[in-house]
Parts: structure tokens; C-alpha cells; sequence
């Protein structure tokens, strides 16, 4: 008896909870689909919050992926929350039977790279949400446009590529022409260096020439001093070597001269008397000495 009892008793607890699940999961998809309209009506007036509702409803066991679109609509609102709305297309997305939410899913995904200029990214999205539903012209006409700013992006590109390299040409011809000029000034200063120096050089030549000219001179000159010194020392000694003549001594240089002169006194004389002979008179002769 207590065994039936108890048998009883677990069926009766088995049936309870059964019942009791399938009330919680009701009251689950119940409450998440309250957020899931409550969060619509906020997105449409504009209020906050919405996205929050959402994130809600992202419980509900059928309307999960809704939910998380409506969520994804709601954060692409802003720009910082780019990366957000996109997990959240992307939940949508995540094995989703509806191509038309799925190829809207991929559009956004796309405007939210689009926002981040992320063009080919941006561009491959918009592929994905035309291969799930062709008819997206949405989707048709923002992949056109990404197209035309990824050519103009690439176009700016090649500019400024084009641009560096000129500036970079024109850059490696001013350096050439500042090499080249400095180069130009570099030998100019060499050979005014060189100019300077010779100069320098025949300078200091010249005053060498000159301090040995002055050497030469100035030897010559005491050559010629020590010559003339030589010279009047000879002299001197000479002069000292003859005999000194007494005062009142006749010299005999003086004595020479003396007869020399008597000898013509007397020739003279003697031609005087044969004159007056030859001519019959006599004279008295007197001597002047």
C-alpha cells in the first residue's frame, strides 16, 4: 500500500512539474513579447530604452531573431554603437528561414560598415543581402554607392600617391641641386684655399728670400767689417814697425830731396857761367845757397 502510495506520489509530482514548465516557458515568450512591443512603441515615438526592451525579447522562443533585429535597428541610431547593432544583425541573422529579414539583416550590417568607413566590408554586406533576396533595392543602390566611394577613396589614392611622388621628385631634384651647388661651392672655397695658400706660400717665400738676403748681406757686411778691420790693423802694425823720426833730425827722404835739389842748383849755375863766357862778360856769380 505504501508503495502504491509512493508511485502515486511521483507521477503526481512528474504531472506538477510538467504543467508548472510549460506555464514558465508562457509566461517567458509572454513577457519577452510584452518588451518586444513596449520597445517597438519606444522606437517609433523616439524615446530611450528601446534597444534594452529588445535585448529582452531576444528570450521569446519564436520571436528571438525580431527581437534582435528591432535591437540592432535600435543601436545603429548611433554611431558609437555601430559594433553593437551588428552582433545583433547578426543573431538575427543566425539560422533564420526569412530572406527577407535575412537579406535586411546583411543590408544594415552593411550601412553600420558604411558608417565606419569601411567600404569593402560594407560592400560585401550589401552582396550578401542582394544573394538572399535580389529584389533588396536598398541594398542595390547603397552597394552603388560604396562602389563610387571606394573608386573616388582609391582614385584620392592614386592622387596622393602620384602627388607624394612628385613631391618626393621634386624633392630628390632640389637635393640634387642643393648637392650640386654645394658641391660648386665646396670647390670654389677649395680653390680660393688653395689661391690663399700659394699666395701664403710665395709670401712666406719671399720674406725666406728676403731674411736670407739679409743673412747674406749681413755676412758680407761683417766680412767686409772684419776686411777693413784686418786692414787697419795692418796698418797700425806697419805704422807701429817704422822708426819714429826725432824732431830736428833731417830724414833721409828730406836729405835725398835736398841734394836733388843742389844738383840742379849747381847744373844751373854752370850753365849760367858757359852763357857768359860765350858772350865775353863776367858776372859775379853768386850762389843762392
Amino acid at each position: 500500500m505504501n508503495k502504491q502510495n509512493s508511485l502515486l506520489a511521483s507521477i503526481f509530482a512528474f504531472v506538477f512539474l510538467a504543467i508548472a514548465g510549460i506555464s514558465l516557458g508562457q509566461q517567458r515568450d509572454y513577457d519577452a513579447k510584452a518588451s518586444i512591443i513596449e520597445g517597438i512603441q519606444r522606437f517609433e515615438q523616439g524615446t530611450t530604452g528601446s534597444d534594452s526592451l529588445f535585448a529582452l525579447g531576444e528570450s521569446h522562443s519564436e520571436l528571438g531573431q525580431i527581437a534582435a533585429y528591432n535591437r540592432g535597428r535600435a543601436l545603429l541610431e548611433s554611431a558609437e554603437k555601430a559594433g553593437e547593432a551588428r552582433q545583433a544583425f547578426q543573431r538575427a541573422i543566425k539560422d533564420n528561414s526569412d530572406p527577407g529579414m535575412t537579406s535586411d539583416a546583411w543590408h544594415n550590417i552593411g550601412n553600420s560598415l558604411l558608417m565606419e568607413q569601411d567600404l569593402e566590408n560594407a560592400i560585401e554586406a550589401y552582396k550578401s543581402a542582394l544573394r538572399a533576396n535580389p529584389t533588396n533595392e536598398a541594398a542595390r543602390y547603397n552597394l552603388s554607392y560604396a562602389l563610387r566611394m571606394l573608386n573616388n577613396e582609391q582614385d584620392q589614392q592614386q592622387d596622393q600617391q602620384q602627388d607624394q611622388q612628385q613631391d618626393q621628385q621634386q624633392d630628390q631634384q632640389q637635393d640634387q641641386q642643393q648637392d650640386q651647388q654645394q658641391d660648386q661651392q665646396d670647390q670654389q672655397d677649395q680653390q680660393q684655399d688653395q689661391q690663399q695658400q700659394d699666395q701664403q706660400d710665395q709670401q712666406d717665400q719671399q720674406q725666406q728670400d728676403q731674411q736670407q738676403d739679409q743673412q747674406q748681406q749681413d755676412q758680407q757686411d761683417q766680412q767686409d767689417q772684419q776686411q777693413q778691420d784686418q786692414q787697419q790693423e795692418q796698418q797700425q802694425e806697419q805704422q807701429q814697425s817704422q822708426p819714429e823720426q826725432v824732431e830736428g833730425q833731417i830724414s833721409k827722404e828730406d836729405m835725398e830731396r835736398i841734394l836733388e835739389s843742389l844738383e840742379r842748383g849747381e847744373e844751373e849755375v854752370q850753365a849760367k857761367l858757359m852763357r857768359a863766357k860765350s858772350q865775353g862778360k863776367k858776372k859775379k856769380i853768386e850762389k843762392d845757397w
